[in-house]
């Protein structure tokens, strides 16, 4: 148990090499002596046979003469050990008992000295079983009581107990219990005597005494009470037996707290019935200079010399024979030794010490060395105290270590400081370390409070900075306390990991092993004293401290230590203070005064003068409940689906109203709104509502977490004065219009509306309906503020001012949770099962759909669940319908109640099996698992250690309710810094912005920007107008007034015709105003050629080329035909408009002349006419209908005038001249329709220019896409800097195009740019680098490169990495030149002789690999051995000789046979090789074994797994018959 397997070797006996050598001697001696004469032959084997008998006949007659009491002392002379050796950390194992005294009682353990000077740890949970069952019933609600560790525990206390766990991970731990279960679990009730001490707990109270649990099977005690003795359940005491009486298989005990009680000690004694604190009479039978050996009965028990009477003993003044009482510390049953002690502290133990004698932790002496050993030294501190000090803790400087005894003489004197108490060992342990010598303080007992100190700040988190006092000394500054006023929005800018910084200690927490302490500026003030107890108060006195917790009905304010004071809301009414939450905020400092204190310690206070003169003027303003945090009840529950608003009507019992909570304002994500509606019950008390409308008729309530923080931290302004620019604010949205969203902005006690214009909030949130926008939270920046007119505009597109992803991805996951936990109390099991699956659990389920690699696969979960597997993660295995489908838990979405699940093999590895994963600088790798509208599941894996975090796909709270794609495909490779490590998983943001956000963050501020400079451009383009009108005015000369007569009628019929549709005049001004926009200058010519056409057409009145009288009968025929159409069908394009409604007042004159024609258009057709007309005059550069070819009259018009009297001849001009105009039309409008096919040509060459950039673009961010040239691989290395995959490809790119120079010195820039923090990677260019000097360059290239890299990196590592290289790529003669390097350097390295071996039989060198595990034998520890052989005989078996390797097995199990795990490996080599039979054979011989129950178990088990893939049912029915006669076995050893 206790005394390693390798200290005792079994097998062959040891030659005698005396005899052997005696031998030799006396043969050479008779043939020197009988040299050249004839010799006789002599029968050896009758000689040698005859002086057995006779020296076996000599020690009969030896044995006859002496007395069986002289036979048994020799027979314990022969078993006696050699030395005696104190107790170590390597000798303790699971299940060994000890004698421990209890050092210190702390809230969840206990610390326990043990001998050997080691420590153990008792968890809260190992101390007894009805202590145990005592908090699990605490745990689960029930009214119990249950006394804490301190009022059952007293420190100096003896117990024995028994080794839990040991671990050996740098720092030496050992895990105990107390639990007389576990101390007692080796004693058979039969084996329970009278006089016998053994630890109990109280398993319950009775009137008369106490039941006991001794934690053995079949046996019951009790404990009868005594006067002044109180026990609680659970308490473990140590009890004398004073009463058995065995019944059968049942032992019943009458126990007592009397220690005077000896133990009757039989003449055969049992170790299973020594438990340790058991004291014995021992006589001194051999005296050693480690110590004494004793008897006591037929066992033999040793005392070392640190547990003589007196610590200052020395072995020789003990004689022969003398006779001493000893207390048991320890037993080992395999070599059957006790060891004891002597000393008087644990034989009559004192409770009470005196104070003069005990030396306190911290003390400093000048102590004398007095012995020095292999682990440290023994000093003498004073004359009756005895001190040691390890070898870690004799200096800073680990080098001293080899030779202590040259530079720590004995009797010389050194300085050291004592630590701690071994108390069983009765030593003090101490350090001569400097930095422990310098250092003020040792122990979190050694700080007080109110004192300033120096610390070095270790990390900065949320919840507070913790920093670093001293060696194994920590201190934590909560948020609170971070400044006066701790509302620090950066706080790493001010606390940066490594500076050092004053603080002053606030609370000292011994318990807790913590400090905590402020860096508030007016609290390290020394002159503010630091009160810790209200016994120090007097009445008036003034004090310093800072708020806690806001109330309605007060203020609870707290100052150093567990001191804290009530400032009630009368009192504040006194000074003038209102409104209690406009005043104070959490971590203000504040000037109080004491006004009283009470008798429970309660303590009463009123602001100071100062304080309060403030208040008053904060608080003159008006008071609105608007924005107040209050307490409400669940009254009712409104669902949509029964009619009217969904939401919560509460009752408020502040305000002795009711309210009304909208189920959008339960969240401030849309999407879980309508779900958290149903985890309210009516009665439910809700803590925290802020009030969001506060009228006559309804008061409205809010739970947007956003909002109730932004009060709590009084982050909100008061007036429109205190908004200023760039500030950041929560908003609710409550309604949408044409130029953005209209949302409400809290300002205590006022409310303002504020707006979001279009171009300042991102487009997928503009696309929302209205119903969607209403209650929807919004965070903005300020971009303007009119505080005369009271508008405010907000901008919602800088994400990097805003609340962080991260932040809004934690309240998300928040708001999750809340879900989950009410679907767990749901009475559906599908809900449950939902509600409790987490990430990589297992499922199985009914496929139903056929395999298809490219899409999502469905399968029916149990209970109905559905369940997806993505197509990233389909196995490899095909499947069709109905198949079963198992795989493991990504996600699950309990919204759409879908689980995702993957059953890729090593998704899963992924993430099954997690470790905590702590931080490793700001960078860490991962790997998309899944992707979700929110986050992304993302795996990351360091080393061995591998972790799930979860990182946002959304910047901000504005992007909840359409959020944005992933920025990364799954499966793809990202890197990631985790920003915190909360209850619901780790939380990370992406190392770098992914590019898709970086370009949606470019088009929206382009947009923005765009709109911005909108209406400065609008108002340019207007003054550019006005001034070419101006211009065109003055250039144009006024014609006489009957052309002008003329010109207006003409421009009449020509807008009677034009103004038939709408739609044709305003496409033809709008496609005229582009061309006008792009050529300027083509539109002035076709201006001035209208201008000229009309000339032409009309000069002086009359037309230049009249038209014959054919001409004027084919007009009559066109004009009675335009009328009638006119007159019988709807206007249509170019139809003209009936006489009298003109649609256009281009002229102000024309339309003054014709009120009456006015009157008969609509209303709707006049707004037409004027915003037509607006256009046209508006637009002078644009090309002009109305500037057609017309004729031209010599009189002026007369609307009173008859059609008649018009002459014959000018209504055929007119119809003539109407033809004309027509033609002229059509080539306008085909030169028109000329521009703009060149405009639409030009057009779309442009949008495939911008195409193919956009594709180039696309290809040169495709993080798939591979590098071609240099300048891909240098993008790619810039983003990705340390990726050591990158920079070899970069080396191999210049490689394939033998540009050896090129790719050296992408090697050298890669380990100059990669971070000092990424070890591996930077291993892996250094591995390339040599692989390249290797092969391509020169012998003393690759000798300094090699050098070099020693040098920077672990030189095992290179040789090894190397060695594999040269191995793989087949170059023998250089990895064995390595190998045989490593063995010389590394030879106390296992796995170097096991990598050596490997290469030779891998090389078909079996001698060579052979030889080498010879010497490994010889070299390594004995320890090693054993692995060493296992693994040696498996490659003797699989590329060896096969006998060979049955042979080393076959040894190494008949030295260890109780070792399962080598017969397993065993078994397994051979089947792996073929050799059935003979791994059948080894398991015959392995049931056969007397080995414990639970490793026969998993032989049989092994057995029928064997014969199953390699039997028959015949063999499986034996392998089981042969187990139930095992079972079988044991019952009747137990029965009997």
């Amino acid at each position: 148990m206790a005394i390693v397997e390798g200290d005792f070797p079994r097998g062959a006996k040891a030659k005698d090499e005396k005899r052997e050598h005696h031998g030799h001697e006396k043969k050479r001696k008779i043939e020197n002596l009988f040299k050249g004469a004839p010799s006789k032959k002599v029968n050896k084997r009758r000689l040698n046979l005859k002086k057995k008998q006779s020296r076996i006949k000599k020690e009969r007659q030896e044995l006859q003469s002496l007395t069986t009491k002289e036979k048994k002392v020799i027979e314990k002379e022969k078993t006696m050990l050699e030395s005696i050796e104190p107790l170590t950390f390597k000798m303790l194992a699971e299940g060994m008992q000890l004698l421990s005294r209890v050092q210190e009682v702390r809230e969840m353990d206990v610390l326990l000295s043990l001998p050997g000077r080691i420590q153990a740890v008792v968890p809260i949970t190992n101390i007894s079983t009805p202590y145990t069952n005592l908090l699990n019933m605490l745990a689960q609600g029930e009214d119990v009581e249950a006394k804490g560790l301190k009022e059952i525990l007293v420190e100096g206390e003896l117990f024995p107990c028994s080794i839990k766990e040991v671990t050996n991970d740098g720092s030496f731990k050992v895990t105990a219990s107390l639990n007389p279960a576990d101390v007692n679990s080796e004693i058979p009730s039969t084996a329970l005597c009278k006089g016998m001490k053994i630890t109990a707990a109280v398993q319950s109270v009775e009137d008369h005494g106490y039941v006991m649990d001794l934690g053995i099977s079949n046996a019951r005690s009790f404990l009868p009470k005594v006067p002044d003795q109180d026990y609680a359940v659970g308490q473990i005491i140590s009890t004398c037996v004073t009463g058995c009486q065995i019944d059968g298989h049942v032992a019943t005990l009458t126990l007592s707290t009397v220690d005077s009680i000896k133990f009757k000690q039989n003449v055969e004694l049992n170790l299973s019935t020594l438990i340790p604190a058991t004291k014995l009479n021992v006589t001194v039978n051999k005296v050693l200079p480690q110590g004494l050996v004793v008897t006591l009965g037929n066992l033999v028990g040793y005392v070392h010399k640190d547990h003589l009477v007196n610590t200052n003993d020395n072995v020789s003044s003990y004689e022969k024979s003398s006779n001493y009482t000893a207390v048991i510390l320890y037993t080992l049953p395999l070599i059957n030794a006790v060891y004891l002690s002597l000393k008087s502290s644990l034989v009559k133990p004192i409770k009470e010490k005196n104070e003069k004698e005990i030396i306190a932790p911290g003390q400093f002496f000048d102590a004398m060395i007095i012995e020095s050993t292999a682990v440290g030294l023994f000093i003498q501190l004073n004359k009756t105290a005895k001190g040691f000090v390890p070898l870690r803790h004799l200096s800073d400087n680990q080098d001293i270590f080899e030779d202590t005894r040259a530079l720590f003489p004995i009797k010389s004197r050194k300085r050291c400081r004592v630590l701690n108490h071994a108390s069983v060992d009765d030593i003090y342990i101490c350090t001569m370390k400097k930095s422990l010598l310098t250092q003020k303080a040792l122990r979190y007992e050694d700080f007080t409070v109110g004192e300033v100190l120096e610390a070095k700040i270790d990390s900065v988190s949320p919840a507070g900075v913790s920093v670093d006092l001293g060696i194994n000394l920590k201190g934590f500054i909560p948020k609170l306390h971070w400044a006066d006023d701790p509302r620090l929005k950066k706080p790493e800018l001010r606390f940066r990991v490594g500076n050092a910084i004053t603080c002053r200690v606030l609370k000292v927490m011994i318990d807790r092993k913590n400090i905590h302490l402020t860096c508030k500026k007016s609290l390290l003030d020394e002159t503010v004293v630091a009160y810790t107890h209200p016994s120090q108060l007097n009445k008036n006195l003034g004090l310093k401290g800072t708020v806690v917790m806001i109330e309605n009905n007060g203020v609870l304010v707290s100052f150093f230590g567990d001191l804290t004071g009530y400032m009630p809301r009368n009192r504040l009414l006194k000074k003038g203070i209102s409104d209690i939450s406009r005043y104070f905020y959490v971590g203000q400092v504040i000037d109080c005064v004491v006004e009283d204190i009470h008798e429970n310690g309660k303590v009463t206070l009123t602001l100071a003068k100062s304080d309060s003169e403030e208040a008053v003027k904060r608080t003159a303003q008006p008071v609105s409940n608007l924005g107040t945090i209050v307490t409400c009840k669940v009254e009712r529950i409104f669902d949509a689906n029964e009619g009217g608003s969904s939401g919560l009507e509460v009752s408020i019992p502040s305000l002795k109203s009711t309210g009304f909570i909208p189920v959008g304002h339960l969240s401030d994500f849309a999407k879980f709104a309508p779900h958290l509606l149903h985890c309210y019950r009516p009665g439910q008390i809700i803590d925290e509502a802020v009030i969001w409308v506060s009228s006559k008729l309804q008061t409205v309530l809010t739970l947007k977490p956003i909002i109730v923080n932004f009060i709590k931290e009084n982050r909100f302004p008061e007036s429109i004065d205190e908004i200023g620019m760039v500030s950041v604010f929560p908003c609710v949205a409550a309604r949408k219009s044409p130029f953005g969203i209209f949302a409400s902005l809290l300002c205590p006690p006022n409310k303002f509306e504020v707006l979001f214009p279009c171009s300042q909030i991102p487009p997928e949130l503009h696309s929302l309906s209205e119903k969607d926008v209403q209650h929807l939270t919004m965070e903005g920046q300020v971009i303007k503020v009119d505080k005369e007119e009271k508008k405010i505009s907000l901008s919602a597109l800088n994400t990097s001012v805003l609340q962080s992803d991260a932040r809004v991805l934690e309240a998300f996951l928040r708001e999750r949770e809340r879900i989950r936990a009410h679907l767990m109390q749901s009475s559906d099991d599908g809900l449950k099962n939902l509600a409790n699956m987490k990430v990589g659990d297992v499922v199985m389920g009914k496929l139903l759909t056929d395999f298809n690699p490219s899409a999502d696969l469905e399968f029916e979960l149990p209970n109905g669940l559905k369940a997806i597997v993505p197509a990233y993660h389909h196995a490899k295995k095909a499947s069709k319908a109905n198949d079963l489908i198992v795989g493991s838990v990504l996600y699950c979405d309990l919204i759409l109640r879908v689980v995702y699940v993957t059953t890729k093999d090593d998704v899963i590895k992924r993430i099954t099996g997690i470790s905590k994963l702590e931080p490793r600088g700001n960078k860490q790798k991962g790997k998309i698992l899944l992707n979700t509208d929110y986050f992304s599941l993302v795996s990351l894996v360091d080393g061995k250690n591998k972790d799930i975090a979860f990182t946002s796909n959304i910047r901000s709270i504005n992007e909840t309710t359409a959020p944005l794609p992933a920025p990364f495909k799954v499966g793809v490779d990202v890197d990631v810094a985790i920003d915190s490590d909360t209850e619901l998983g780790k939380i990370a943001t992406y190392h770098k912005t992914p590019q898709s956000w970086e370009a949606v963050n470019r088009s929206r501020n382009k947009r923005a920007s765009s709109s911005d400079n909108g209406p400065k451009k609008k108002k340019a383009k207007k003054e550019n107008v006005a001034k070419t009108n101006g211009k065109e005015s003055k250039e144009n000369i006024d014609p006489p007034t009957e052309v002008k007569t003329k010109k207006t009628k003409n421009k009449q019929k020509q807008l009677s015709e034009l103004n038939g549709t709408k739609e044709t005049e305003k496409s033809s001004l709008l496609e005229t105003d582009k061309s006008a926009a792009k050529k300027k200058t083509k539109g002035k010519k076709n201006l001035t050629e209208q201008k000229e056409t009309t000339s032409e057409t009309c000069t002086n009145g009359e037309l230049k080329d009249a038209p014959s009288s054919a001409n004027k009968t084919e007009a009559k025929k066109k004009t009675a035909e335009k009328k009638k159409k006119a007159q019988d069908v709807p206007a249509k394009k170019g139809t003209p408009i009936p006489k009298g409604k003109r649609s256009t007042s281009e002229n102000k004159d024309e339309t003054k002349t014709c009120p009456e024609d006015q009157k008969d258009l609509s209303p709707s057709k006049k707004r037409r006419t004027e915003a037509i007309a607006e256009s046209t005059t508006k637009q002078p550069r644009k090309f002009d209908p109305l500037a057609l070819p017309r004729l031209s009259i010599a009189s002026a018009f007369k609307w009173d005038d008859d059609m008649t009297t018009l002459p014959l001849s000018t209504t055929s001009q007119v119809a003539d001249s109407s033809d004309s105009e027509d033609e002229d039309a059509e080539k306008e409008k085909a030169v028109v329709k000329d521009r703009r096919e060149r405009a639409r040509e030009k057009l779309e060459e442009a949008k495939k220019e911008e195409a193919k950039l956009s594709q180039i673009e696309e290809e040169l961010n495709n993080p798939e896409r591979a590098p071609v040239t240099t300048d891909d691989f240098d993008r790619m290395v810039l983003s990705s800097p340390n990726s050591s995959i990158l920079w070899v490809q970069y080396m191999a790119f210049h490689l394939e195009n033998a540009e050896i120079e090129k790719a050296r010195t992408v090697a050298q820039r890669a380990l100059k740019i990669m971070s000092f923090r990424e070890e591996q990677e930077k291993f892996n260019v250094w591995i390339a680098w040599l692989n390249l000097e290797h092969m391509y360059g020169t012998t003393e290239g690759y000798e300094s490169t090699f050098q070099e890299a020693i040098r920077y990196n672990e030189p095992f590592k290179v040789y090894r990495q190397m060695a594999l290289n040269f191995e793989q790529s087949g170059k023998f003669d250089e990895a064995e030149a390595l190998y045989t390097t490593m063995l010389k350097k590394y030879k106390q390295d296992k796995s170097v002789w096991m990598n050596a071996c490997l290469f030779y039989v891998r090389n078909s060198k079996l001698d060579t690999a052979r030889g080498v595990f010879q010497r490994a034998l010889t070299i390594l520890n004995k320890k090693e051995h054993i692995d060493l052989i296992s693994r040696f005989g498996q490659l003797e078996m699989k590329f060896g000789q096969l006998g060979r390797g049955k042979t080393l097995f076959d040894t190494l199990l008949m030295s260890y046979p109780k070792r399962t795990d080598l017969w397993l490996v065993y078994i397994d080599t051979l089947t792996k090789v073929g050799d059935v039979e003979s791994a059948r054979q080894v398991l015959e011989r392995c049931i056969t074994l007397q080995l414990p129950a639970k490793k026969m178990k998993t032989i049989f088990q092994k057995f029928l797994e064997f014969e199953t893939h390699h039997g028959d049912e015949d063999r499986q029915g034996y392998v089981r018959k042969k187990a139930l006669d095992y079972v079988e076995s044991k019952t009747d050893v137990a029965d009997d």
